[in-house]
């Protein structure tokens, strides 16, 4: 038992060491559920986490968040989520770690207890999720700041915050009031998923809001881009990240973050795939966040399109005049 115990972090600094040889402009982060696996995370030499997902950890205590909030236990919630936030936070210490609020659809809260009463929704993905439910129910979207809150008390304040699903500058607007309430005037790190086209045609105006970064969700951005249920097998051969419209969708705001230097990022499953990731950079983009079992190879991507853009520049400017 000594023996392992002593290996295993010689192993994962290994792993760091050979996995952070490559050094590219890009930053490339990991995309985060479980807190329980942040060292492993970590190990990859990753630059941060992009997408720290709170579903797994709420939905794991198998009760309604909105529910314990009602009975008069948010503590409980709050203590939860700094539990895992501050686990992640830590393993990444020195490194930006992005929570995004909680985004599970009603079909996912029925089976919790306090949950029999949610509604029946024909398609929960298109229903009452991500920021607009949190503001229908502001107490547990108060409470996830406050966790964070406490998660930066604790000297752990490279946690930021991101909403998802936004379609409106309101909804923007709104969390943002929250969140400057819950922390006065104490500065963090806030963002919104960029995953549907209301979204990507409003980006002007959430920018001058004052956010600090974005986020591409590719799955629903491509879902709601291409009215494509990602959950429907019969159309499932349809669905395309790489369509035009969506690199276009992207293009587009990673070009308006720019002129109001607002950090442009990307937690979508394309965030793995190597054409991805190649568009992305020519694009751009500030960081790209994988899944850790393909950091390394993200990064390998990300390292010869930066060259190949040097090269071509090279070339450009050897041209005759």
């Amino acid at each position: 038992m000594k023996e392992k115990s002593i290996e295993k972090p010689k192993q994962a600094e290994e792993t760091k060491r050979e996995y952070s040889e490559l050094i590219t402009a890009t930053q490339i982060k990991v995309v985060m559920d479980f807190p329980e696996y942040a060292e492993k995370a970590a190990a990859t030499g990753a630059d941060g986490v992009g997408l720290l997902r709170a579903e797994h950890m709420i939905l794991g205590t198998k009760i309604h968040p909105a529910y314990l909030v009602r009975q008069g236990r948010k503590q409980e919630l709050i203590d939860m989520l700094v539990k895992g936030i501050s686990t992640v936070a830590r393993a990444f210490d020195g490194k930006p770690v992005w929570y995004r609020t909680l985004d599970a659809p009603t079909d996912e809260f029925k089976s919790l207890e306090g949950g029999e009463n949610e509604p029946q929704e024909e398609n929960p993905m298109l229903g009452w999720r991500g920021i607009r439910r949190s503001l229908d129910q502001p107490g547990f979207l108060r409470a996830e700041f406050e966790a964070i809150k406490r998660v930066h008390e604790m000297g752990m304040k490279n946690v930021g915050v991101m909403i998802p699903l936004v379609t409106r500058v309101e909804e923007v607007r709104k969390a943002k009031e929250i969140l400057d309430d819950v922390f006065e005037d104490e500065y963090v790190e806030f963002g919104i998923m960029v995953e549907t086209p209301a979204a990507v045609w409003v980006i002007d105006d959430i920018c001058k809001l004052g956010i600090d970064f974005v986020s591409f969700g590719t799955n629903d951005l491509t879902q709601y881009t291409l009215a494509i249920d990602r959950n429907n097998d019969l159309v499932q051969k349809h669905y395309d990240e790489l369509h035009p419209a969506i690199l276009a969708e992207i293009s587009r705001v990673i070009k308006i973050c720019k002129r109001y230097h607002v950090q442009t990022s990307i937690c979508g499953q394309a965030g793995s795939k190597p054409k991805m990731a190649a568009f992305l950079v020519r694009q751009g983009i500030d960081s790209i966040s994988a899944n850790p079992d393909a950091v390394n190879q993200i990064r390998e991507t990300v390292a010869i399109t930066e060259k190949n853009l040097l090269l071509d520049a090279e070339r450009r400017n050897l041209r005759p005049q």
